[in-house]
């Protein structure tokens, strides 16, 4: 069962077991710091970090980059991949304009798990909505209709998992495909198309680990909603025992790419 807080925040970590196992099955050295939130690993003259999710193999830059959904957007866009737009509505330091016909997404600018993702008919609503609260910096995104979303982690040239965000819930008109709200995953063997996306994305962000979520429109469109420089799998892990297995392999890999 999922220990959460307030229906929204995980208080008891898969994450921590997981890892270590994996320390203890390869006789790593891992000291826990910060109520378990910081894992330092040592082997011999190598070390490596974890803080929450975020492991220390990604350089700081490109992870920030990753977390800000509008600079993601840019840099995307800039080497033409395929992606969702996101644009940045800023009310405490200067209203910026966004211009965008017709409904739209707004989301925390920084931000993960579908929290305070909302969905308006219109760019005004949308701003009276944002202005009224204490975020400081927004998203601004077209509401396009998604009928799948998939997540594909990444790591240097490989896929280390892909699997579909299946049974979305409904926050009024819009669809949540976010696991901790309570899609579904399953597995799936990606075709070259989709491969070939999520690892242009990952490359052009400079990441060596990442997760990336492609969505495809109703029209078959293809695009990268979001890349995350965290790997959470709290949910996907205790999907079932198979998919737990597949979680540890997965932090497994890249504790040691970050050993190396």
């Amino acid at each position: 069962m999922i220990h959460m807080q307030s229906e929204e925040y995980i208080i008891e970590r898969k994450l921590v077991a997981i890892v270590s196992d994996i320390c203890a099955a390869h006789g790593y050295i891992l000291r826990k710091y910060s109520d378990d939130w910081v894992l330092a690993i040592e082997h011999g003259d190598k070390s490596g970090k974890i803080f929450g999710y975020k492991f220390g193999i990604n350089n700081s830059a490109s992870a920030n980059i990753a977390q800000d959904k509008v600079a993601c957007f840019e840099v995307l866009d800039h080497h033409n991949i395929p992606s969702m737009p996101h644009y940045l509505l800023r009310t405490k330091v200067g209203l910026l304009s966004v211009d965008i016909p017709g409904a739209v997404v707004l989301k925390p600018l920084v931000g993960t798990s579908g929290h305070m993702v909302q969905a308006f008919e219109s760019v005004e609503e949308a701003t009276k909505y944002a202005i009224s609260s204490q975020v400081e910096a927004w998203t601004l995104s077209p509401r396009r209709n998604i009928v799948r979303e998939m997540r594909f982690i990444v790591l240097d040239g490989d896929i280390l998992l892909a699997y579909e965000k299946q049974e979305p819930t409904q926050n009024g008109n819009l669809s949540m495909f976010n696991l901790g709200r309570g899609a579904i995953p399953k597995d799936i063997n990606p075709t070259t198309e989709l491969i070939d996306l999520a690892l242009q994305a990952r490359r052009v962000l400079d990441l060596r680990v990442c997760a990336v979520d492609i969505v495809e429109l109703a029209s078959g469109e293809l695009l990268v909603l979001e890349v995350n420089d965290g790997i959470m799998m709290e949910y996907y892990s205790r999907h079932s025992s198979e998919n737990a297995i597949k979680a540890r392999s997965v932090y497994e890999s890249i504790i040691q790419k970050m050993l190396l």
